[in-house]
């Protein structure tokens, strides 16, 4: 099953990377505004003695309620005058509770509105928040700048390194994959200005990119002078033709309007949803029952990761997978390694020794004739389709496990971006299946 959704592999790590930035960094902002409310607290509250007004329950229901909690409301005095506030206590507490009941709470001498049952509050919250938010910051950081250096790198080659034609030695399949479509990496060899031969590989490209050239075509190649090792293709080029410089100007303009769009849209996003779920009391309904929907959400991606994985072990290790051979090992392993930039950190050989075995199994097929098989209830008498409807199953759920995650522990920006994310997917699939 694949949703249509065009983006280079550049763009596409640009966006996830930018989008982790800005997500830890709002959760950083977050847990240090309440890391600021607990300081307020300890140092400018003001514990007096309340009286109780009146209780409440709100119970547990299936409308989306799934915990009882215990409210009661008060009534205390401070030099701007009486002032009414709510809190959640004890089931015990609340019971002792009655309507005149004196109940210790503490305030804010700068903010008498904000008040809290004494003894309530912590840091737990917002060091957790700042935790999960550097986290999340710090690996969007480093995606967002290995991404950023290596579009550095190419445009300072295609600015000053040297020409030379290339010839295509093989179009091979990445190890990248953008919206479940497997990039490609095109492999060539050039002769530099001294007249040595080297290798090159150029960055994951579409298959559509990948089908416009074959091998023995001549490319287009720029060189580092004094690294003559380190060469980029150069894709706005033809052999022996040259690019204006206008042309130059409008790609680039053009990749700078589509990176600023993306994270205006995300301020945008994040912005609305401080502004809508903090003005429509959703804010206050997730909070109310945060740990009953935290379990739900982390047991709808441990089930669904249990399901997706379990299925595909199963598949490779149950009599469906086939042996690897040894040649295959080896090019697994070298695949999951990460190209370090700049060249002094990258690993550019690898020993295998001992013997080593393995097995592997794919599977591909539409999204019609994943319907038709659902139609014709192929997972009774089909282990194929069983396992691909239990497959698809796991990662709708730990799709939705993981975004409800975010949704229930993140700020209105973050939880708006989540839940658009789910919709528009949730869109695009129907739509698909729809007309498939």
């Amino acid at each position: 099953m694949r949703i249509p959704l065009r983006l280079s592999s550049r763009t596409f790590f640009l966006l996830f990377g930018g989008i982790f930035l800005v997500a830890g960094s709002t959760l950083i902002y977050e847990g240090l505004n309440a890391a600021v409310l607990e300081r307020a607290y300890v140092e400018q509250g003001e514990a007096v003695q309340a009286v109780v007004l009146g209780k409440s329950i709100q119970r547990a229901s299936r409308d989306g309620n799934p915990s009882t909690r215990y409210e009661i409301t008060y009534r205390y005095a401070t030099p701007q005058g009486p002032t009414e506030g709510v809190a959640g206590v004890s089931v015990e507490e609340w019971e002792a509770l009655e309507p005149g009941s004196p109940f210790r709470i503490t305030y804010l001498r700068g903010a008498p509105d904000a008040s809290r049952a004494e003894g309530a509050g912590g840091m737990t919250e917002s060091l957790v928040m700042m935790g999960a938010g550097t986290l999340a910051a710090l690996f969007g950081s480093i995606v967002l700048g290995h991404s950023a250096l290596g579009i550095w790198r190419e445009q300072r080659l295609l600015r000053q390194g040297l020409a030379a034609q290339g010839t295509v030695l093989a179009i091979e399949p990445s190890n990248v994959a953008v919206n479940r479509v497997r990039q490609w990496r095109v492999r060539y060899r050039y002769q530099d200005h001294l007249g040595r031969r080297h290798e090159g590989t150029s960055d994951a490209i579409s298959p559509d990119e990948a089908r416009a050239v074959a091998v023995g075509d001549v490319l287009s190649i720029r060189f580092d002078r004094n690294q003559s090792g380190e060469s980029v293709w150069d894709r706005t080029r033809t052999a022996g033709g040259t690019a204006t410089p206008r042309a130059r100007a409008i790609g680039a303009l053009k990749r700078l309007g589509t990176g600023v769009a993306t994270i205006v849209a995300l301020i945008v996003l994040m912005a609305l949803g401080e502004l809508i779920l903090g003005l429509g009391g959703l804010e206050q309904t997730i909070v109310r029952h945060e740990t009953p929907l935290l379990v739900v959400t982390i047991g709808m991606a441990a089930v669904g990761f249990t399901l997706f994985m379990g299925s595909i072990v199963l598949r490779i290790f149950g009599g469906e997978g086939e042996p690897m051979t040894a040649t295959e090992v080896e090019d697994l392993s070298r695949s999951v390694r990460m190209e370090a930039r700049p060249v002094f950190g990258r690993v550019t050989r690898y020993r295998f020794r001992g013997r080593s075995a393995g097995s592997s199994f794919s599977e591909r097929f539409s999204l019609r004739e994943a319907k038709d098989a659902w139609r014709r209830r192929a997972w009774r008498t089909s282990p194929r389709w069983r396992s691909n409807f239990v497959v698809m199953l796991g990662v709708t759920l730990l799709a939705l496990g993981l975004f409800g995650t975010f949704i229930v522990i993140g700020p209105n920006g973050v939880r708006l971006l989540c839940a658009a994310a789910l919709v528009y997917a949730a869109v695009r699939t129907i739509v698909a299946v729809i007309r498939a």
